[in-house]
C-alpha cells in the first residue's frame, strides 16, 4: 500500500514523458526546405568544400558565435559558403541581429552575401 503514490507518480511521468516525446521542433517544414535538392539552394550538402570556401565559413561562424550581443538563435543562423558567396538562412530575434550577422560575414570573408534570415515571432 505504501508503494502506490509512487507507482501513480511513475505512471503520470511516464505518460507525460510519451507526449513531450510526440512534439516536433517548430521548424520540421523549414528543415525539409533545405534537404530538397532540386531548390538549387546552398546548403551544407551542395556546398563547395575548396579550402577558401572552409577558411571564410569558419571566420564568418566564429564571429558570429563569439559576438556577446547576439541571441542563441543569432549564434545558430545556417552558414554556407560556396565560391566565396555566404548564404545565412535561420530565424533571429531583430532586425538588428540580422543586419549583423550580414556584416559580420562580409567582413570576415564573404565576396557577396545572400540575407535569407528570419525574424522569429516574439515568445
Amino acid at each position: 500500500m505504501k508503494n502506490r503514490p509512487y507507482a501513480l507518480i511513475l505512471a503520470a511521468s511516464l505518460g507525460l514523458g510519451s507526449v513531450l516525446v510526440a512534439q516536433q521542433p517548430d521548424n520540421t517544414k523549414k528543415n525539409k526546405r533545405d534537404q530538397d535538392m532540386s531548390s538549387q539552394q546552398t546548403t551544407p550538402q551542395n556546398a563547395t568544400a575548396t579550402k577558401e570556401d572552409l577558411e571564410t565559413l569558419r571566420k564568418i561562424r566564429r564571429a558570429v558565435t563569439t559576438e556577446s550581443g547576439l541571441s542563441t538563435y543569432a549564434h545558430n543562423v545556417k552558414i554556407t559558403v560556396k565560391n566565396g558567396e555566404a548564404t545565412l538562412r535561420g530565424p533571429v530575434r531583430s532586425s538588428e541581429e540580422k543586419t549583423r550577422i550580414e556584416e559580420l560575414a562580409k567582413s570576415n570573408g564573404a565576396t557577396s552575401v545572400v540575407n535569407e534570415i528570419e525574424i522569429a515571432p516574439p515568445k
